[in-house]
């Protein structure tokens, strides 16, 4: 599963268990948090959406200033080692929390009013409400810090440490390069495992404890216990490849605006320190606005844009969708083994990609070629040339072959793979709206429901399972089309305002089934999904015939 061909070293293996642990502890808080979520707040289902309000928020505003901080940190390793640090220390004190909050069962001897003539009433002092809340708030902001955390030690590991170490092997002619499709293909491996099996670790732990404060409490162990290994391994994998230990190429004309921007004297107003707050805003704003200026500058903002629409889809098996199929009459069963069956899709995703890449690449010259470390970056003012014009004139020769190679062949299957799954969305959506309109709020539990509902059913497991093989590797793609098609010194700014879209497209997805809450109306969030993914695939394909036009793939 994680053999890698010629590239089988200590370090490659060193990269894969630091993502590992990494992944596992980031995978195990993600569903444990719903999991005590769902027991200190059993009333409704305010307090998870706040969760899911704020992260993704929080993800829109500062994922490019993050992408920035790791393109311009001069130490690949002290990064890397911050954001695991940062990730540790906010997971164990949000357990914390956490245990407390679940500890103080609120509704164990609550004071009822006596007087018959009335309807009992909650009589608990409202200063507990408040400290739970306050608590819950804290749980928020630590929520916060632990994703944004989770996604710059990601793009320090993807866009960052492994191209540089794909760069390495190319330059290194006494050992054989590594296979970045590969190389990809395994790190996403490691996540679907850890995606699958921390999950059920945490929950057959919680179950044979029955106890979701021990839960807590093994998280906090687990991270106490990680973190040292994930410190060795990072710095033995850093101490293992000489250009990991080199200073990054910086570029420098962010520092320029910044010290442009602060060095403008005030002296004459007695509020400096809110001129000198407002100035720091307006710097913020200015990087923000630099950030989408070098994203939408780069030749492959189109793919990447387009990728991010799938995350508008409700059509995937997450809670959403979960919700629906539940009021609806589905059992858990047919859901687990509808989430099984999706894993299998996405797993066998990860082997098929390297082939795939290599079936489709051709021997003519590919469009899409990296950027070396040493081109220089455009100013603020010049917009960034096109990557196509950038590399008209370099010879073949300038290029290795096998990375033309990969490069033409991921753009196409880019395009295949959005296609996929939008046509292995399309027929849920009529299944999905017979359900929504003609079915009862609950099936019955006969087994003639299922004689007589069974191709609704099996219509929707099957194809929006068969969907995410396509989501999964149009993933794929585009994170190598940016590790490939980015400048080195833009890549983690690209990574921290493609997961801005991201999460604006996940929001968005959240803000319309709270809009169109009901069951009958989730068929038409049904509907929307498969217009915005058709319009992710309509811009993928209109920047690859585009790239053919100019001489491309």
């Amino acid at each position: 599963m994680f053999q890698l061909g010629s590239s089988q070293d200590w370090t490659t293996y060193n990269l894969f268990l630091c993502h590992f642990l990494s992944t596992w502890n980031a995978r195990s808080y993600e569903f444990a948090a719903v999991l005590f979520t769902a027991a200190a707040f059993p009333e409704g289902l305010s307090a998870a959406s706040w969760i899911g309000i704020t992260t993704n928020l929080a993800i829109i505003i500062f994922a490019s200033s993050l992408g920035r901080w790791v393109d311009h940190a001069p130490s690949r390793l002290r990064t890397l080692l911050t954001t695991v640090s940062v990730n540790r220390v906010v997971v164990i004190a949000a357990c914390v929390c956490w245990a407390v909050i679940i500890n103080s069962d609120v509704h164990e001897d609550v004071p009822t009013s006596t007087d018959p003539t009335t309807e009992p009433t909650d009589a608990r002092p409202l200063k507990l409400h408040q400290w739970k809340d306050a608590l819950f708030l804290l749980i928020l902001a630590l929520g916060i810090l632990e994703r944004l955390s989770r996604l710059a030690n990601l793009v320090s590991i993807e866009r960052d440490w492994v191209p540089t170490m794909v760069a390495a092997g190319v330059a290194d002619k006494d050992h054989p390069p590594y296979d970045l499709s590969r190389l990809n293909a395994v790190m996403s491996r490691i996540d679907l495992i850890c995606k699958l099996g921390s999950p059920i670790a945490i929950s057959a732990f919680m179950s044979a404890t029955e106890s979701p404060r021990l839960g807590a409490l093994l998280l906090i162990g687990l991270n106490l216990m990680t973190w040292p290994f994930e410190y060795w391994t990072a710095r033995t994998l850093w101490q293992g490849n000489e250009q990991l230990r080199e200073a990054k190429v910086v570029d420098g004309s962010d520092f320029k605006d910044l010290s442009a921007s602060g060095n403008k004297s005030d002296a004459g107003f007695t509020l400096h320190d809110l001129l000198t707050a407002f100035k720091s805003t307006l710097g913020w704003i200015s990087q923000y606005g630099r950030s989408l200026q070098q994203y939408f500058a780069t030749e492959v903002w189109m793919p990447s844009l387009a990728m991010s629409t799938l995350h508008f889809s409700i059509l995937t098996f997450s809670s959403t969708l979960i919700v629906f199929l539940v009021n609806s009459g589905f059992s858990m069963a047919l859901i687990t083994c509808a989430e099984v069956l999706s894993a299998a899709f996405e797993l066998s995703s990860t082997f098929i990609f390297p082939w795939a890449v290599r079936l489709l690449g051709n021997n003519q010259q590919s469009a899409y070629h990296p950027l070396p470390d040493n081109e220089t970056p455009s100013t603020p003012t010049t917009p960034l040339p096109s990557t196509f014009e950038v590399h008209d004139d370099i010879k073949a020769t300038d290029i290795p072959s096998s990375e033309q190679y990969q490069i033409t062949g991921v753009s196409k299957l880019g395009l295949l793979a959005i296609t996929l799954t939008l046509l292995a969305l399309i027929p849920s959506v009529p299944a999905i709206w017979h359900i929504a309109t003609s079915w009862p709020t609950t099936l019955p539990t006969d087994p003639s429901a299922w004689h007589s509902h069974r191709l609704l059913i099996i219509v929707i497991i099957l194809f929006i399972s068969a969907s995410r093989f396509g989501r999964f590797t149009s993933a794929l793609c585009a994170q190598q089309l940016a590790q490939s098609c980015v400048r080195p010194a833009q890549r983690s700014v690209f990574a921290g305002t493609e997961a801005s879209f991201a999460s604006a497209f996940g929001l968005a997805h959240y803000s319309a089934t709270v809009v169109w809450s009901s069951r009958k109306e989730f068929r038409w969030v049904a509907l929307a999904s498969v217009a915005v993914v058709a319009g992710g695939v309509g811009l993928y394909a209109f920047w690859l015939l585009r790239g053919r036009g100019r001489g491309g793939v």
